[in-house]
């Protein structure tokens, strides 16, 4: 690891007026792969979603490679709730910006093109690289990391299993050319042979030195994956664990919920 790639410092957000997460402080290095982990329900998406650009930060810093992608100060609280505030206040992040720096995020439910066909989604997808170079060379990576997207290739996204769907996303997120790839669930619904299938993906996308952000609830999958792992609990980061002194399973439960009864 050569210096921080993503730093978020006492990062606060949600949708207003409720607050998701708070005051979140993590890092992760050129080259390193980083997991978050935690019960459903208690921000990971929404964090994530707001390093992406999608929603606006309350408060704090987010930096990519050195460079603030938010807008600095606190967010004024919305004057009116018979308003929609949003079409007047600046946004605090664009999330051009985001992507044209290299953060890409793969988010969960294949969120695709539902009308377009695999060759033509995968056709566009190298535009949001930027000019980044290596796109030939990603391209055979995907092509090897999910040889069933060829047998797919004219099939429409909506005909597609939820499986095949989630290939196509990350398919996208790599030919992005990512500095950074973010993976929201990226096994989550799926039958234990596509989940070992694209678990196996993804820790050969890790092999390939793509730096990874990983939120997935199969913590064995995480812990064999990352270099450090983030409990996440109520809103707020509550351990940071190094690959060196990695929990089991059950200790991990038992520092998110305690010892049973």
């Amino acid at each position: 690891m050569t210096g921080e790639l993503l730093q978020l410092s006492s990062l606060s957000g949600g949708y207003p007026p409720v607050s998701v997460f708070r005051n979140v402080d993590l890092t992760i290095g050129k080259g390193e792969a980083v997991g978050l982990f935690g019960p459903n329900g208690h921000g990971k998406t929404t964090l994530l979603k707001t390093v992406a650009g999608l929603i606006d930060p309350w408060d704090g810093e987010i930096r990519f490679d050195g460079r603030r992608l938010n807008a600095e100060g606190v967010m004024a609280a919305r004057i009116s709730k018979h308003l929609n505030y949003d079409l007047f206040r600046r946004r605090r992040i664009q999330a051009r910006d985001v992507v044209r720096a290299g953060l890409i995020y793969v988010m969960q439910g294949n969120l695709l093109f539902p009308e377009m066909t695999v060759d033509e989604v995968l056709h566009i997808a190298p535009s949001a690289s930027r000019g980044r170079s290596g796109v030939s060379e990603m391209q055979s990576l995907v092509r090897d990391l999910f040889p069933r997207l060829r047998e797919r290739r004219h099939s429409k996204i909506r005909y597609l299993s939820g499986g095949e769907r989630q290939m196509v996303s990350i398919a996208v997120g790599l030919l992005a050319l990512p500095r950074l790839l973010i993976l929201d669930e990226p096994t989550l619904g799926l039958s234990p042979k596509l989940r070992l299938e694209l678990s196996e993906a993804i820790a050969r996308i890790r092999d390939a030195q793509v730096p990874l952000l990983v939120v997935d609830q199969n913590v064995e999958f995480l812990t064999s994956l990352v270099d450090r792992l983030y409990l996440f609990d109520h809103g707020s980061i509550t351990s940071e664990i190094d690959k060196a002194h990695m929990p089991s399973h059950d200790e991990i439960m038992t520092m998110l919920f305690g010892s049973a009864p």
